[in-house]
């Protein structure tokens, strides 16, 4: 191998590590997340830079990352929050065989810590991503 073609793959490997980087992580990030209510909680990955790049992830959608990470407080699920809709609202809980009437107090939930799991992981895939593609571009590997 040339040193033209070492310089070339030297300058090439943060982008490219990180962009196999990213793809490891959001399906991480998709397995860690499950769903909430039905929808996906997923992950979208920007790779920017060259000779020095930055991997950004980013968990969609953002409340339910925060709800399942952190966790949520007391609150009151089926608040009428809409003017001039008249009567009562009725909501379907988990657990429940029928409609119940709102509101309904909520005692809040305890987080999983989700997305502290998604970035612990980032910080030991991203760098020996980053390695491996030095190694490969010197030819240690």
């Amino acid at each position: 191998m040339a040193i033209r073609d070492t310089a070339a793959a030297l300058r090439a490997a943060p982008t490219a590590a990180l962009d196999e980087a990213a793809a490891e992580l959001v399906a991480l990030a998709e397995q860690v997340g499950g769903s909430m209510r039905g929808r996906p909680l997923t992950a979208a990955a920007d790779v920017t830079g060259g000779a020095t790049a930055t991997l950004t992830l980013t968990g969609t959608p953002a409340g339910p990352w925060v709800w399942i990470t952190d966790g949520t407080a007391p609150h009151l699920v089926g608040v009428k929050r809409r003017p001039g809709r008249g009567g009562r609202r009725v909501v379907m809980l988990a657990g429940a065989d029928h409609p119940v009437m709102a509101p309904v107090a909520h005692p809040g939930a305890r987080g999983r810590g989700a997305w502290r799991q998604v970035e612990r992981a980032a910080r030991k895939v991203a760098p020996a991503a980053v390695a491996a593609h030095v190694h490969r571009a010197v030819g240690l590997t």
